[in-house]
């Protein structure tokens, strides 16, 4: 077995290889037909080794046997795939076993390929540069992702954070320097321009807090274990009544409609946030005033929340995406406030009692919220 070297530089290699198999002579045969096409290969004689080899050797190609002494090549993928850092290294079976039943079993396991010995030596090349190559466009796929999305998210918090943090300092001044000549007035609404600074921070913050909550799993666990009856009605009532200043301040027209208590099974802070989040996003979006009809109202043993406004309305093709963590539909154009995850907040917190949401909206010409939970 030869023992792993330091990682190979990129410029020199066309990829790390881990070479799986008790058979000596096609170790070295494989190694061979390998290394002349500038792979970095590092062997094995069998999968527990294999698997001492990868805690400091990460390949970024797993080609195995599967008939072995000790592990088996079906065991040693099961293995590696227990690893939820290892799972994205493709695997490919190289075995004498080409019975099509052996074939379905490794495709089955999830096995990126399986190639039966005797083989031709460019049928292995092809295999391994044809994985090596989907597994780099992932890569460089992902990367542009991950770099659109930290822009997008440098973009989203310095506006967030800025913004307030900019009014509140501002006006704080004002008032600390000004205030022995300010009149009652002018101070009231600098102050609740502070407040509103305020508030938006810690919105902000909560927000994040309760992203953090479901991404752990507390959110669901809370539900399941300490969910309790909860009267729909009085958390809406509640709900709207907090949203009818900040209407009134957007010359938006907030109207509640509800069809008796309506009882579900869950946390009551947890679905009060729901109802915010479709509250504020309906009244946010009534550009220069509008409507907004919220309804409560039970159909076929569900409870059932419509949200309603006449606002500027959503493209068919942002359905769906309204839904994604930091995303807002045309941000610059609508200077909106928010980091974009009032209503991925809403259908996660909807998904762990049981519920569900749906949009049907068209450009120009409002949006309709409906979510629906199960009565209990």
């Amino acid at each position: 077995m030869s023992e792993p070297s330091s990682p190979p530089n990129s410029l020199d290699t066309e990829g790390k290889i881990l070479l799986v198999d008790d058979d000596s002579a096609l170790l070295e045969a494989v190694t061979d037909l390998l290394e002349v096409n500038k792979f970095h290969v590092v062997t094995a004689i069998d999968g527990e080794t294999a698997l001492s080899i990868m805690r400091d050797y990460i390949p970024d190609l797993i080609i195995s046997d599967i008939t072995m002494p000790g592990m088996d090549g079906y065991q040693f993928f099961d293995a590696v795939r227990q690893n939820s850092a290892w799972i994205p290294i493709p695997f490919i079976f190289l075995t004498a076993r080409g019975q099509q039943t052996d074939i379905r079993t490794g495709y089955s396991l999830g096995a990126d390929d399986y190639l039966v010995k005797p083989f031709e030596p460019e049928d292995l090349i092809v295999k391994v540069q044809a994985r090596l190559k989907r597994v780099r466009d992932i890569q460089a796929a992902t990367q542009n992702e991950v770099e659109r999305m930290k822009h997008q998210l440098i973009a989203i918090f310095s506006h967030e954070l800025r913004t307030p943090l900019t009014c509140i300092y501002g006006y704080a001044n004002l008032l600390h320097e000004d205030h022995t000549t300010m009149d009652d007035r002018t101070m009231s609404q600098m102050l609740d321009e502070v407040a509103e600074g305020a508030e938006r921070l810690v919105r902000l913050v909560e927000n994040l807090m309760l992203l953090v909550r479901i991404d752990s799993g507390v959110v669901g666990m809370e539900v399941a274990r300490y969910g309790m009856e909860v009267d729909l009605s009085v958390g809406l009532k509640r709900v709207v009544e907090s949203f009818k200043p900040v209407a009134a301040m957007h010359n938006v027209v907030l109207d509640l409609q509800i069809d008796g208590e309506l009882i579900v099974k869950g946390m009551k802070n947890y679905l009060e946030n729901v109802m915010k989040n479709l509250v504020d996003n309906g009244i946010k979006f009534c550009k220069g005033g509008g409507h907004v009809q919220v309804t409560l109202k039970e159909q076929k043993g569900q409870a059932v929340l419509v949200v309603s406004d006449d606002g500027i309305g959503i493209a068919q093709v942002d359905h769906e995406r309204i839904f994604e963590r930091f995303e807002q539909v045309d941000r610059q154009e609508l200077e909106q406030q928010g980091v974009g995850l009032g209503l991925t907040l809403a259908k996660d917190l909807l998904e762990y009692h049981g519920g569900s949401i749906e949009v049907k909206s068209k450009l120009g010409e409002g949006s309709t919220f409906t979510a629906r939970l199960p009565l209990a």
